[in-house]
């Protein structure tokens, strides 16, 4: 999983040195991507695997209500974006950290010297290649929109989307 980590944050990399467009937004997306960093580390999917949903629920409630008190008490304007950033982080980040802390009811941790790596890459890259494909399909209007319009129409869009009948 770390090389899949690692080549997710090359690849952001790589995206913000040749796309002038979203260079200019560099520190919000590096701030957004250490939900990469947590999300790896939470392993959601082994509570999932449990049936922990009860634990899920309410640790993301806890959360989500402790980021809603930081993004009133610490975000006030237009000029706090990255503020704004962080604290989204820091309700992802704090769940999945709890989580990671949480591993150990499920499992023991021992470093392993010789592993049969070739056994395990081929389902961890279809579930990688499914959260992957998953993640395009849910953005790619928001992109694509990004692509052909300016900030504006995108924020429209992105509020609009949002409100459903």
């Amino acid at each position: 999983m770390t090389a899949l980590v690692l080549l997710a944050y090359l690849g952001l990399a790589a995206c913000l040195l040749f796309s002038s467009k979203l260079r200019e937004y560099g520190p919000l997306i590096w701030t957004l991507s250490f939900g990469i960093i947590f999300t790896t580390l939470g392993c959601e999917w082994l509570y999932a695997i449990h049936e922990g949903y009860g634990y899920l629920a309410l640790r993301s409630i806890c959360f989500q209500v402790l980021s809603l008190i930081l993004l009133l008490t610490y975000v006030k304007d237009e000029s706090d974006l990255l503020l704004y950033a962080w604290t989204t982080v820091a309700g992802s980040a704090g769940a999945n950290l709890i989580n990671f802390l949480r591993l150990r009811k499920y499992c023991t941790w021992s470093l392993t010297w010789r592993f049969s790596w070739q056994q395990h890459l081929l389902p961890i890259l279809v579930l990688f290649a499914n959260s992957l494909v998953n993640l395009l399909y849910v953005s790619a209007d928001v992109a694509q929109l990004g692509v052909m319009t300016s900030d504006y129409y995108v924020g429209l869009y992105s509020v609009a989307s949002k409100v459903r009948p």
